[in-house]
């Protein structure tokens, strides 16, 4: 249904600098939603209502959160590209809002963990690093001072 539109708007976005991630997360995000538009068998992208893009954002495939926010961002820039080239009135995906990603606390190594992966390396180091690469050994031990 939205091949051709998705076609012209990763387009746009490279003559407009995007980078090639964004490009390629575009690309991603946008393919999978219109695939699900046509599981749900729309005919063109004016009927698509913005708790059709809360499915699709929420639920679709059971989303982790951060592919929720990338999902989020693709929808952005699309509905902005359609606004623009005339094939919608309403840019309706401006009103998705992103959603909060949780702060991970981070794990650390106790003592003990590292000295058994200083243990490790000293034992295997020849055979790991060969007997002409010592100073990799002082490399290990470096990220424990």
């Amino acid at each position: 249904m939205l091949e051709d539109k998705i076609k012209g708007f990763i387009a746009y976005c490279k003559v407009a600098g995007f980078k090639d991630k964004s490009i390629e997360t575009l690309a991603l995000r946008l393919n999978e939603f219109n695939q699900f538009l046509k599981s749900k068998r729309f005919k063109n992208i004016q009927s698509v209502t913005y708790s059709h893009l809360s499915a699709f954002v929420a639920d679709y495939k059971s989303p982790s959160v951060h592919v929720k926010k990338a999902r989020i961002w693709s929808l952005h820039q699309f509905f902005h590209f359609l606004k623009l080239k005339g094939h919608i009135k309403d840019n309706i995906a401006m009103d998705l809002p992103y959603p909060k990603i949780e702060k991970t606390i981070p794990h650390f190594l106790t003592i003990e963990e590292y000295n058994r992966i200083l243990l490790f390396c000293s034992a295997h180091s020849n055979h790991v690093l060969g007997p002409q690469k010592p100073h990799h050994y002082h490399d290990v031990r470096a990220f424990g001072a």
